[in-house]
């Protein structure tokens, strides 16, 4: 069945799911997303997820030469490949999973932790460590890794973490790895929406310094939703087990097919040249808010994310509320300090969705220019629906994901149906204000 015919039958058999989906990729098409973990999945990613692959299940009992096992051990091979590292485990379905992976195979219960910014201690519900934070010094907003080495050799904890979701600038890894032997604790470092960039080898990686390495295969990669685990070989047995003692012994063709895409397109060039782009990007967005007066933590970006902190009579939630009106969705954050009193606030706002949806410089330029104006604060009614305007004029022509990013125009043919292309190319010029006046109940 055509898809075409598919999508007739369920909005006659099932309106209500219809009217659902409808809505989800008019929000989707109109609204532009600055939030780091959203990114449009890869067309050929979603197509291998959603074919006739769902139909295979298997676990890890099958050891058939088309079974679970063997696609496992091939995805696992191209992440080995890819990221240069001992082992790889890529069954896991999400972030939460992986690190509760982490933490049983390399911990037990009254271990402490030495956490950046302590996001993980949120994936260990009803299990028993003791969390000691770290984070930027307040004064620079960047680490002193002589004082997260005080802080070490003072708590002696078992696990140093870094993930550094909320820093937007390059680690020292060797550093981190250093405090990590002197202590003798164990080093994990999630790269979560980074990954992207260090598969492409635009910023370093951790793989050959840490002990585990995790990441999410949405958001940069543009694969799938999970998590894949990378580690040393002395540790891959350890972890393999708390794989399967935590009941991750499924194995999904159809996720682990768009996963073995997905890795394959990151060493591509394409995947490099758009690895630039969002840099390119990111800085540029960087640049005109700076320009407009906006305050950047950290010092600005060397990779994908840009925090910008609001006046200090803007409540950044408010913030985020305010932007949505508009058309931007963005995520708020409150970055942690060496000071455990101080905790800095600010708008986390990543260049990987608008790179993939195709805008370039003088975009991002743009809508610096339009979210500096709602950081500043007292910002009218009518302003609001300036910038509505302006943020549905910039992306009304930009397709959820830009052919340009898309490797092989042939094998894109394959996937892509003429009437699935200009569904997705879909150009409303004649429509134009009449779109954006129903997006946003303009009478």
């Amino acid at each position: 069945m055509k898809r075409e015919e598919v999508v007739n039958h369920l909005k006659t058999f099932d309106p209500e799911i219809y009217g659902l989906l409808e809505e989800e990729r008019q929000r989707q098409r109109y609204t532009l997303s600055l939030m780091p973990n959203m990114n449009a999945m890869s067309p050929f990613a979603k197509y291998l997820e959603g074919s006739v692959l769902t139909n295979s299940f298997f676990d890890r009992h099958d050891e058939t030469t088309s079974g679970g096992l063997h696609l496992d051990a091939f995805v696992r091979a191209r992440a080995v490949e890819l990221f240069h590292c001992d082992h790889a485990i890529v069954r896991l379905g999400n972030i939460v999973a992986a690190s509760r992976v982490v933490f049983q195979a390399l911990l037990d219960p009254g271990d402490t932790v030495l956490s950046f910014n302590l996001r993980k201690k949120d994936h260990v519900a009803g299990l028993s460590y003791n969390f000691e934070n770290y984070g930027i010094e307040p004064g620079t907003q960047e680490i002193d890794w002589g004082a997260v080495r005080e802080q070490a050799e003072r708590v002696k904890p078992r696990l140093i973490i870094f993930s550094p979701v909320s820093y937007p600038r390059i680690p020292n890894y060797q550093r981190l790895a250093a405090v990590a032997r002197e202590v003798g604790a164990y080093l994990w470092v999630d790269i979560g929406q980074c990954v992207g960039l260090i598969a492409a080898g635009l910023i370093p990686s951790p793989v050959p310094l840490a002990d585990v390495v995790s990441f999410p295969t949405g958001d940069s990669l543009r694969g799938p939703e999970g998590a894949v685990l990378l580690c040393k070989k002395e540790l891959a047995d350890q972890l393999d087990t708390a794989v399967v003692n935590s009941g991750h012994t499924a194995l999904y063709a159809n996720r682990l097919a768009a996963l073995a895409f997905a890795l394959h397109a990151a060493a591509q060039p394409k995947f490099r040249a758009y690895g630039e782009q969002v840099l390119r990007n990111a800085k540029a967005l960087a640049a005109s808010l700076e320009s407009r007066g906006a305050t950047l933590l950290c010092g600005g970006t060397e990779t994908h994310l840009v925090l910008a902190a609001p006046v200090p009579n803007v409540d950044t939630t408010d913030a985020v509320h305010a932007l949505a009106r508009m058309g931007v969705q963005t995520k708020r954050d409150r970055i942690s300090t060496m000071r455990s009193e101080m905790v800095l606030s600010a708008l986390r706002l990543s260049a990987l969705n608008p790179t993939t949806r195709g805008l370039k410089e003088e975009d991002m330029t743009l809508v610096g220019q339009m979210l500096a104006r709602v950081l500043s604060g007292g910002i009218s009614a009518h302003e609001e629906d300036e910038i509505r305007t302006a943020i549905a004029k910039l992306i009304i022509d930009k397709p959820i994901f830009s052919e340009e990013w898309i490797n092989t125009e042939a094998m894109a043919s394959i996937f892509y149906p003429e009437a699935d292309t200009n569904e997705v190319h879909e150009h409303a010029a004649s429509e134009r204000m009449n779109i954006i006046k129903n997006l946003f109940h303009k009478e």
